[in-house]
């Protein structure tokens, strides 16, 4: 059995959800997959701006004192190699230095550093997220109140598809495409009744991304309880394919 490189729980994980243009995401898609829809809509193209916490980190079995429990805030979008299902990440923030640097060095995978804060406040049976952001100069928040009445929804929903990505796809340095497998039970959801997000994906991602509304481009948000979580070491795409 190939054991996990990190362990860790997923904690309030929160998807702010866009429809984008598949032009935009298309030059990123890795060789060999396919940008992915959800199934009732094959026609919506989404980039998630995504806000969790990490805890109780560990790399190959082994705790990093200054890299254990800390906030995460990326921006991914869905791709598929046949029954594969896969998120591709465009840019993940973290607080943290020294997870900046083992990412960048193990996974090729595109981190920078940012100052980022997310609170969950539970209040009987109302749940307050905060989420603060700084990189740079763009500075914005993500502020969720919702009903403390998590539920599983079906799946078949968007929310499903939306939570519920058991592969990462991405590309080394050289450009050949791997996968990575992520485990985690099925993730219950918030009800939310208010939601605050003046993060801005156009100004993360420069160039094209920032001629968009992204006020009008907003389609959804998820709240997800998160969970103990588990990611195995890179393989190449096609591995095990005969």
């Amino acid at each position: 059995m190939v054991r996990p490189f990190l362990t860790t729980q997923w904690k309030n994980v929160v998807l702010v959800n866009y429809r984008v243009s598949p032009d935009l995401l298309l030059p990123h898609v890795p060789p060999g997959s396919e940008l992915d829809t959800p199934d009732d809509d094959p026609s919506l193209h989404l980039l998630s701006l995504v806000a969790l916490e990490f805890a109780g980190m560990r790399v190959r079995g082994v705790p990093i004192p200054t890299a254990r429990n800390f906030p995460e805030v990326n921006l991914r979008f869905y791709v598929r190699r046949g029954p594969m299902r896969a998120v591709v990440f465009l840019r993940e923030f973290v607080p943290s230095r020294l997870t900046v640097l083992g990412a960048r060095l193990l996974y090729n995978q595109p981190y920078h550093l940012a100052r980022i804060t997310h609170r969950a406040h539970r209040d009987g049976g109302r749940v307050r997220l905060d989420t603060t952001f700084e990189h740079h100069q763009h500075r914005g928040v993500i502020r969720l109140d919702a009903r403390n009445e998590p539920f599983t929804p079906p799946e078949d929903s968007q929310e499903h598809f939306l939570k519920e990505h058991y592969w990462g796809f991405d590309r080394d340095r050289s450009g050949r495409s791997f996968r990575y497998r992520v485990t985690h039970p099925v993730w219950r959801i918030y009800p939310i009744e208010d939601a605050e997000v003046t993060i801005s994906p156009g100004v993360l991602l420069g160039g094209e991304w920032q001629s968009i509304s992204w006020q009008d481009a907003l389609h959804s948000i998820v709240y997800a309880e998160g969970s103990e979580a588990a990611v195995y070491p890179a393989e190449p795409l096609e591995a095990g394919e005969m």
